[in-house]
């Protein structure tokens, strides 16, 4: 199990660059992404980023657009509490993969696009989440200012990242560059695409000067301050998400944000 959870360690990469590095990563990971043994840490964190922001779910407003919705793993529950869902990817595997997982949701809606050119008109949308894609984006003053444009005021955003700090840690532990991450599945070998980590601060400097305001800022995942990461015990992002001068050590940021300006 060992070798599955740290593989890695002290591999051969090829390096996919850019946005269509990206694209094309995710539609070679789309039919193993939720099962792959190989993306035991994808799931651990996105087991903790679902904790933080559960109760931040329940305010956002239809319509609601889910940039980087991947596999549908928020959309598909919005939609099914009837909530209009804007379903957003640039990976068209990661598409198929969603729409063979949709039943009769006529709320979801599937569009592929990305975060730094959303296909949708202006102000036409009351609330965005982009969980634990906003770092892919080469250029996210571009995805800000899209996303100042196509939420109306009084709209919510909710954005999750990989903190810049511990993700910097690992890329020098690991001795990848410092805007690259590795994936893996059983059938697509060891890949880096481009991936540059943002702390809750950061995202605030990119989206407050763009009309947003920071209402709630929460981590999760402290994998740095135990000794045995692959048991952490997920509960425990219960007692130190509050405590703010341990964020610095937290592997995801969750922010929250109000549009207050047309």
């Amino acid at each position: 199990m060992s070798e599955e959870l740290y593989w890695f360690r002290k591999v051969k990469y090829r390096i996919l660059r850019g946005k269509r590095g990206v694209q094309r990563c995710y539609n070679e990971m789309a039919s193993r992404y939720e099962n792959s043994k190989y993306l035991y840490w994808t799931r651990r964190m996105e087991e903790g980023e679902e904790r933080v922001i559960k109760g931040w779910l329940r305010m956002l407003r239809p319509p609601i657009v889910d940039v980087g919705s991947g596999t549908g793993r928020y959309a598909l529950k919005l939609a099914d509490q009837g909530l209009e869902t804007i379903a957003l990817d640039i990976s068209q595997g990661m598409m198929q993969r969603l729409k063979r997982r949709m039943k009769t949701e006529a709320s979801l809606h599937p569009v592929i696009g990305d975060g730094e050119n959303i296909p949708l008109r202006d102000g036409c949308i009351n609330s965005i989440l982009c969980t634990l894609t906003f770092d892919h984006l080469p250029n996210p003053e571009k995805a800000a200012e899209e996303f100042s444009r196509v939420l109306r005021p009084r709209g919510l955003c909710i954005i999750t990242t990989l903190n810049s700090h511990t993700l910097r840690e690992f890329q020098k532990l690991m001795g990848i560059p410092r805007d690259k991450v590795p994936f893996r599945t059983e059938e697509m070998p060891p890949t880096l695409i481009h991936e540059v980590g943002h702390s809750a601060k950061e995202v605030g400097m990119l989206l407050e000067p763009r009309g947003f305001k920071t209402i709630g800022v929460r981590g999760c995942c402290y994998l740095h301050l135990i000794p045995l990461p692959e048991r952490y015990p997920i509960r425990i992002d219960r007692l130190l998400s509050p405590l703010k001068p341990l964020l610095k050590y937290a592997w995801i940021h969750a922010i929250l944000l109000l549009k207050y300006v047309s």
